[in-house]
């Protein structure tokens, strides 16, 4: 199977690149996890609910020490100098200690550890700091691999190679680092997987070389871009498509609740109920996009719904009548920070802009580089609304606790609200899915009601592959990979 990366992995070292082009879509394949996102037949996405991958099962012996014990059949790739020796626990250990070791960018999914422990071979004990319902997702994420002592001790790290895991696939070849080839892992402790013989990977950077690849069949799946969803549906009806909702990804819309006029709950609403997300959806960003409160959803169920979600936009006879009650005379003048990062994101500001002129604002649109948005405004809470990317977070708690907490260090809006405070702290560290679930639903409502922050249009992924791809269901979170390992090619 041929598939396509459009960003190249500047070296091999698994635990030295943020990057998914290494951990998801090159070398870093080769290599295993503790824990994995789920996916296949049953996985409703979006979801960010985990297995195990190399462990049978784990336990909570309390509120923040996790016991996991090892599959006793994972061998490492026979290849030198690990030359297929069985997992330990000692080489998951030694491999998160790696991993969050000083200087080590994927360092910070580990940020909750305190320690780690290897009881025997086959029991590794993680303790973190404080109760954490995301910890085992940051386990289970993409760049959190197990790595060989062996093989990192050749040269000091794996920037070089050389690439052994103990994964589905087997590093092959890379020819001239622009195409990765794979080969089955005869030696796999699942049984019957992978089920293909070979997998490549071609590094290809212009969007249109890789389209026009995909179009001849020349690559067997491929991410599409908006303005080729619609005309590769209609010329090739056989394909299979999916519209893939991403997390913590898209444009959002936050407000300065400390300073006039968002300071009024009334302003704020008004603001929102002026905007039209769903036509915004439709016409800028061609419907690859869905309206959320900006909670990575952990469950598909997480999501409040366009129902729920409608309730707070698309109003203006409301939106009128709630800010002239707030302020009295209009237009209110309001300067609207918009982030330059592509043709959707400033269109959709110019949207808003438009919407809200009509219900008796008065924006002064202000379009900023994305340097000065990441630090003036992410960072630097210099707006008094801004449309943009959000925060770069992709976990519940990393958005819940830093972003819309009221102490959280990236909560640039200024709210300060108890009850929303008492509610993420609730949420933080609930194992009962069915309880967190309750809790993050509530959250979401008090903060649109609240009208903190939103996004009326969160990143949807647009996938298509050829009718000869069988068994694909694919779940693209945290830069998972396993779903390759179930796909087949029909003749």
């Amino acid at each position: 199977m041929n598939l396509v990366s459009s960003q190249v992995a500047p070296h091999s070292d698994v635990h030295m690149e943020v990057s998914a082009a290494l951990a998801a879509w090159g070398p870093g394949i080769a290599y295993g996890r503790l824990l994995r996102f789920r996916s296949g037949d049953g996985v409703e996405l979006p979801s960010l609910s985990v297995e195990c991958e190399v462990c049978i099962g784990w336990e909570m012996t309390d509120g923040t020490t996790f016991e996991f014990r090892l599959r006793d059949d994972v061998m490492w790739q026979d290849l030198q100098p690990v030359n297929g020796r069985q997992l330990v626990a000692e080489d998951i250990a030694y491999s998160y200690e790696r991993q969050r070791s000083e200087g080590m960018p994927n360092g910070a999914l580990l940020n909750i550890v305190d320690s780690v422990e290897v009881e025997s071979q086959d029991l590794l004990r993680v303790n973190i700091f404080a109760p954490d319902a995301d910890f085992l997702g940051a386990l289970a994420d993409g760049h959190s691999k197990i790595v060989a002592r062996e093989a990192v001790e050749l040269s000091g790290d794996l920037r070089g190679g050389p690439t052994i895991g103990i994964g589905a696939w087997v590093f092959e070849e890379a020819r001239e680092d622009m195409t990765f080839t794979f080969r089955r892992n005869e030696d796999y402790f699942l049984d019957g997987m992978p089920m293909l013989d070979r997998l490549r990977i071609h590094t290809i950077t212009d969007d249109d070389t890789a389209y026009a690849a995909f179009r001849v069949n020349n690559v067997d799946v491929h991410r599409l871009r908006q303005e080729e969803w619609e005309e590769f549906r209609l010329q090739k009806p056989d394909a299979t498509m999916l519209k893939f909702k991403e997390t913590g990804i898209g444009l959002e819309v936050a407000f300065k609740t400390i300073e006039p006029p968002f300071d009024d709950v009334r302003v704020r609403r008004a603001a929102m109920l002026a905007m039209r997300p769903e036509r915004a959806i439709e016409e800028t960003w061609q419907g690859a996009a869905y309206q959320t409160q900006g909670v990575p959803l952990g469950r598909a169920d997480w999501w409040l719904g366009e129902e729920q979600l409608g309730m707070y936009f698309d109003d203006h006879p409301r939106a009128t009548a709630l800010l002239s009650e707030a302020v009295g005379a209009l237009p209110v003048p309001v300067v609207v920070r918009a982030g330059d990062f592509g043709a959707e994101y400033l269109e959709h500001a110019e949207r808003i802009a438009g919407e809200m002129r009509s219900v008796g604002f008065a924006p002064e649109l202000e379009i900023v580089d994305r340097r000065w948005f990441g630090e003036e405004v992410w960072l630097g809470g210099d707006y008094q609304m801004f449309v943009g990317p959000m925060a770069p977070v992709a976990s519940p708690n990393g958005y819940m606790l830093a972003v819309l907490s009221s102490e959280g260090a990236w909560n640039t809006t200024g709210h300060s609200d108890e009850a929303l405070d008492a509610l993420i702290l609730a949420q933080a560290g609930e194992f009962d899915a069915e309880e967190r679930r309750r809790l993050v639903m509530e959250i979401q409502r008090h903060a649109m009601e609240q009208a903190y922050r939103f996004m009326p249009a969160a990143a949807v992924s647009l996938w298509a592959w050829w009718p000869h791809v069988r068994g694909l269901e694919p779940n693209f979170v945290g830069s998972e990979y396993s779903h390759w390992e179930r796909v087949w090619l029909e003749e």
